[in-house]
This record gives C-alpha cells, sequence and structure tokens, in this order.
C-alpha cells in the first residue's frame, strides 16, 4: 500500500478521542475552580500503564517541596490527549504539568523544568519492524541506505521534525490510542520501521502482543533529546517548586531508586550495552543545546550541579 495513503488508513483505525473537544467543562475543572491548590496534569493515555513513573515523580516532587502551610492535590485530566492538544490546555491556563520531550519553541510556549526525567534516553531509537523486515536490514547498512526506508512517527512529536531535518522517509501520522495506527502501518508493511524511545518499546510491545511486531536487531539512531515538566506559564511558582523537589530527589538518591523500579528502564539499558548494535549518530536541529551530564545515575553530583546552575537560563 502507497506510503501517502497512511494518512486515512490512520483515521479510519482510530481517530483521537472525541471526548477530548469537551475538556471545557470537565470535573477537573470544576475541582480547580473549588481549590486553587490543585495541581492538574495531562497525559496522552488513560490507564495505570501509561506515565507511572511520571507520575510518582511528579507526586514526590511536590511532596518534598511542599511549604508548611499548602495542601495541593495532585489530579489527572480525565481525558486521552495528543501532545498538542496538552500543550493547549497548559497554555489556556485549564490544567498545570504534562512532560514531553523538549524543543526550543515548546520552551517558549510554556515553562520547561529543565532536568531530564528519562537521562535523555528519549532520544535513543529502537526500530520496530516486522519480522520478515529483518534481512532488508542487516548490520552493514549505512545511515544513508536506513534513511530511505519509509518509516512514520506522530505527526506532533518533535522526533517527527528531527528526522525530516535529516531527510529520513518519514511520514507524520495522526493520534491513536497507544500509537495502534502507527503499529498496524508496521505490521501490515506499509511502512519499514517505526522508531521508538528505549524506554517506551518494551512497554508498548507488550500492550500490542497481538500484533506481529519485534524489535530491529542491529541499528539505533541517537540524537540529544530530553523529557521535562513543562508547566502552565501562569504558574512559575510551581514550575521553582518542581526544581527544588527533583534536585532534592536526585541528591537523596530517591531518583534513582524510582527510575531503576521500572522493569522498562532496565530493558533499555541493556539495548543501549549490546555490543553488536550500531548506533547512528545524529544532531538534534530542534533544540540549540544540550546537557553535559544527563544520566544523573550514572554521575548524580556533575548533573545536580548542572542542573542547578541552568535551569533557568534563557535559549
Amino acid at each position: 500500500m502507497p506510503l501517502k495513503g497512511f494518512l486515512l488508513f490512520g483515521l479510519l483505525v482510530l481517530a483521537p478521542n472525541c471526548q477530548a473537544r469537551a475538556v471545557e467543562n470537565t470535573p477537573v475543572q470544576s475541582a480547580r475552580q473549588q481549590s486553587s491548590d490543585t495541581v492538574i496534569f495531562t497525559k496522552a493515555f488513560s490507564g495505570d500503564d501509561y506515565g507511572k513513573y511520571h507520575i510518582t515523580v511528579l507526586r514526590e516532587a511536590l511532596a518534598i517541596s511542599r511549604e508548611k502551610n499548602n495542601h495541593d492535590v495532585l489530579q489527572a485530566h480525565p481525558f486521552e490527549l495528543t501532545q498538542s492538544r496538552q500543550i493547549k490546555l497548559l497554555q489556556d491556563g485549564k490544567a498545570d504539568v504534562m512532560w514531553s520531550v523538549t524543543s526550543d519553541d515548546l520552551e517558549r510556549s510554556l515553562i520547561p523544568v529543565r532536568f531530564p526525567l528519562l537521562q535523555g534516553s528519549g532520544g535513543q531509537r529502537i526500530l520496530t519492524i516486522a519480522p520478515q523486515r529483518q534481512p532488508s536490514l542487516p548490520a552493514t547498512m549505512t545511515l544513508e541506505r536506513l534513511k530511505q526506508f519509509p518509516s512514520v512517527q506522530g505527526g506532533d512529536w518533535p522526533d517527527y521534525h528531527i528526522l525530516s531535518a535529516h531527510k529520513f522517509n518519514v511520514a507524520g501520522a495522526p493520534w491513536s490510542s497507544w500509537y495502534i495506527t502507527m503499529y498496524k502501518m508496521v505490521e501490515k508493511d506499509m511502512v519499514t520501521y517505526f522508531p521508538r524511545n528505549i524506554i517506551e518499546v518494551h512497554r508498548d510491545l507488550a500492550h500490542h502482543a497481538s500484533l506481529n511486531i519485534v524489535i530491529e536487531q542491529n541499528h539505533l539512531l541517537s540524537y540529544p533529546s530530553y523529557e521535562y515538566f513543562f508547566v502552565n506559564p501562569e504558574r512559575p511558582e510551581l514550575a521553582r517548586r518542581l526544581k527544588k523537589g527533583l534536585l532534592a530527589l536526585l541528591a537523596s538518591g530517591r531518583l534513582q531508586k524510582l527510575f531503576e523500579s521500572i522493569p522498562e528502564h532496565r530493558k533499555a539499558q541493556q539495548l543501549i550495552m549490546e555490543p553488536d548494535r550500531k548506533q547512528h549518530q545524529l544532531t538534534n536541529p530542534i533544540l540549540s543545546y544540550e546537557w553535559a551530564s544527563p544520566r544523573w545515575s550514572t554521575t548524580p553530583e556533575a548533573s545536580h550541579k548542572e542542573f542547578s546552575q541552568r535551569f533557568s537560563q534563557p535559549l
């Protein structure tokens, strides 16, 4: 099936949750009106599988930075939301916190809490493929040849823009629950591969166990990319609290314990360490800086110093 037909396919398979159109009048908004101490966070998917680590870190960062008379309550937005919709809710003051891969544009739109929650692993992209595609992707393949194969990313993801800038043959797919559109495109051989970050790929494949999809054996894309909490522009005090809380969690060692408690995080480190996997290095044209010590679990003191100094620097 021609790649140009994928958008129609995606819309037919699963369109964005229509409930997202009704976010103006939700129980969460009622809670906000009743209490200014409510902290509303958004996420892409519902259920306990998605965002467990981020929500736990968010809750503990708020708890450790809480003032004596502060009684804030952390509350999830009730709807599954695209990344662009989450950004709009924060800009409009209808939610307070989201997490996302950063870019210069996003940092100008919301308040970034510049702390790499995933230690830079968002820029380590493993390829998911249909099993019969493996012989087409030998270890000897060059990056230029790899770029020519059709691939897919979320249309509103920073990663789509990064790969497009590097001339990958990448299509931007519409939102779908648990990325089912993109994984079905891989299974049906509409695209050769779907790059996923090493943190999320095992969770995704477990969620889509009924699909005939596997991790490609030979290649990994790597570029500077960091996932942060982002805050409603009208709540700078919340961003300051999250900065304080994250640094405290890092200094105490608690953050490392939370990170390593997630099985998918441990599996991600195994993927990076595979000696025969070829890493293709790319630049990040949508971000104007890099962290020297993003892997805070291995360099906690250097990372703490760098994060403390650069948290509030302008772009």
